[in-house]
C-alpha cells in the first residue's frame, strides 16, 4: 500500500536542495558576469516590446468585440465569451513581462464576463471602462504596481463585480464611481521633481574639496 507519510520523507533537506542548486560539489560559481547579465537584460527588453505589440493588438480586438455586443442582441454571448478569453491570456502575460496593473485588470474583466449572457446597459459600459483602464496602462507603459490611483481604479472594478455580478445587477452609482476613476486614470500626470543636488555630505567638505574614495 502506498504511504504518503513515507513519500513526504523522501524530500531532501533545505540543505541538500540548496547545495545542489548551487552545484556545491563542484564549486562552480553561479554568479551572473556583466556579458552575462547584458545579454539577459536584452533578452527580457525584446521580450517586452514583444509583449507591449501583442497586447496593444489585442485590445484592439477587444474594443471591436465589446462595440459588436453593443449591437448583436443574437450572439451576443459569444462576443463576451471573446472577451474573457483575451482578458485571461492578458492576465497570464502582464506580471511575466512586468505588467502587474494588466494582470490586475484583466483578472477584472475576465471575472466581469465569465459566462456572461445578457448585461444590463451598466453593466456592459463597465465592462468597456475595464478596457480602457487596460489600454491605459499599456499605452502610458506603467509598469510596476503603480500608484494609489491605479489601485483605485482596480478596487472600483472589484466592486463592480461584486455588486453588478453577485448581487445588484443595475447600479447607477457603480457605474459613475467606476468612470470617475478611469477618467482619473487617464489624466496627465505631472513630471517627477528633480532631486535636489547634494552637498556638504561625508564625501565633500563645505569648502568643496572631495575626499577620495576608500
Amino acid at each position: 500500500m502506498f504511504d504518503p507519510h513515507a513519500a513526504g520523507r523522501l524530500i531532501a533537506n533545505r540543505g541538500d536542495l540548496k547545495r545542489k542548486a548551487v552545484n556545491f560539489t563542484r564549486g562552480h560559481d553561479v554568479r551572473l558576469s556583466p556579458d552575462l547579465r547584458g545579454k539577459i537584460e536584452k533578452v527580457i527588453v525584446k521580450n517586452q516590446a514583444e509583449f507591449e505589440a501583442s497586447a496593444r493588438e489585442m485590445l484592439h480586438t477587444l474594443k471591436e468585440a465589446w462595440g459588436s455586443a453593443s449591437f448583436n442582441s443574437i450572439g451576443r454571448a459569444r462576443y463576451y465569451e471573446w472577451i474573457r478569453d483575451l482578458a485571461l491570456e492578458l492576465k497570464g502575460q502582464g506580471s511575466l513581462f512586468g505588467y502587474p496593473l494588466v494582470t490586475l485588470y484583466a483578472d477584472s474583466l475576465k471575472n466581469l464576463c465569465d459566462g456572461l449572457t445578457n448585461p444590463t446597459y451598466r453593466l456592459h459600459a463597465i465592462i468597456g471602462l475595464n478596457i480602457d483602464a487596460l489600454g491605459i496602462i499599456i499605452r502610458r507603459r506603467v509598469t510596476g504596481p503603480g500608484s494609489v490611483l491605479e489601485r483605485r481604479v482596480a478596487e472600483a472594478f472589484r466592486e463592480a463585480y461584486l455588486k453588478m455580478r453577485l448581487r445588484q445587477p443595475s447600479d447607477v452609482a457603480m457605474e459613475h464611481k467606476v468612470a470617475h476613476a478611469v477618467r482619473e486614470l487617464d489624466k496627465p500626470r505631472p513630471a517627477a521633481a528633480k532631486a535636489p543636488e547634494l552637498k556638504d555630505t561625508g564625501r565633500e567638505w563645505p569648502n568643496g574639496v572631495r575626499l577620495t574614495a576608500d
